[in-house]
């Protein structure tokens, strides 16, 4: 993958939850809705896999989670990949 002009290798699984984040860009997908899309877990696994994963997708894409720009937290709910500035 090729992001802000650099290459940046991604897993199989952060490629496919980057792919689910990208798919809702602008909402926010639940732990539960991303635990069953990208690993095909059941309601009430657990949400510290997908944070654990989303730590590492930011860290790849520069993305600080302190103040994130990319990929925004919903606390206790999920993530939001962020929409683009308009052009």
């Amino acid at each position: 993958m090729k992001a802000a002009g650099r290459i940046i290798d991604l897993t199989a699984t952060e490629y496919e939850l980057l792919r689910v984040l990208t798919l809702n860009a602008g909402k926010v997908v639940t732990y539960d809705r991303m635990l069953r899309q990208v690993w095909n877990r059941h309601e009430g696994a657990d949400s510290g896999l997908v944070r654990m994963f989303v730590s590492n997708l930011r860290r790849k894409l520069g993305d600080c989670a302190a103040t994130p720009v990319r990929i925004v937290n919903q606390r206790a709910v999920g993530y939001c990949l962020a929409m683009p500035a308009d052009s």
